[in-house]
């Protein structure tokens, strides 16, 4: 079930992400509201249903920014494999954790769009890079990341079969 939500839920990060959220920005940084989904939908499911949401919210993020189709989509499916083989290896999901996973895609997915956008021919400054973007991007997913894995939580019970308890109509003789 898990495939088909992911459309309609990264379709409105992916346009918040490329309208609202640029309005918000703190230097060159602002919150990358699908990597923030993709992990926690991964944090919270199978492999496949994690690389769905990487490919969908790749796709999309992509589709609305003037990055070359196909750049997230290599930071989003590094994220996921590299979520899923940590979740394997990690007794329970706290805060921390999640702080922890978090700080770790938002630095692979931003570093694979850096490389992939200088192999396209573009100057990339890796020194204002990361400090104009990276970190104060870093700090506003960090803040989210509780907020986001709240919702993803909710979606996924609400979407999962065999969660919702069956009303019985009895009728007594």
């Amino acid at each position: 079930m898990g495939h088909w939500v992911s459309l309609p839920i990264l379709a409105f990060a992916a346009i918040l992400q490329s309208t609202f959220i640029p309005q918000i920005r703190i230097f060159g940084g602002q919150p990358d509201f699908v990597v923030l989904f993709v992990v926690c939908w991964t944090v919270l499911s199978r492999l496949e249903e994690g690389i769905t949401w990487a490919f969908v919210g790749g796709i999309l993020s992509d589709l609305l920014s003037a990055a070359p189709v196909g750049t997230s989509i290599v930071g989003l499916i590094f994220v996921v494999f590299l979520v899923e083989r940590l979740k394997g290896q990690i007794v329970s999901i706290n805060l921390f954790v999640l702080f922890g996973l978090t700080l770790i895609a938002v630095l692979i997915q931003m570093f694979t769009q850096m490389i992939i956008i200088a192999l396209a021919g573009f100057t990339i400054r890796p020194l204002e890079q990361f400090f104009y973007v990276i970190v104060p991007s870093l700090a506003y997913n960090l803040a989210f990341i509780a907020p986001a894995y709240w919702f993803i939580r909710r979606i996924k019970r609400a979407f999962t079969p065999g969660r919702r308890t069956a009303r019985r109509l009895v009728i007594d003789p």
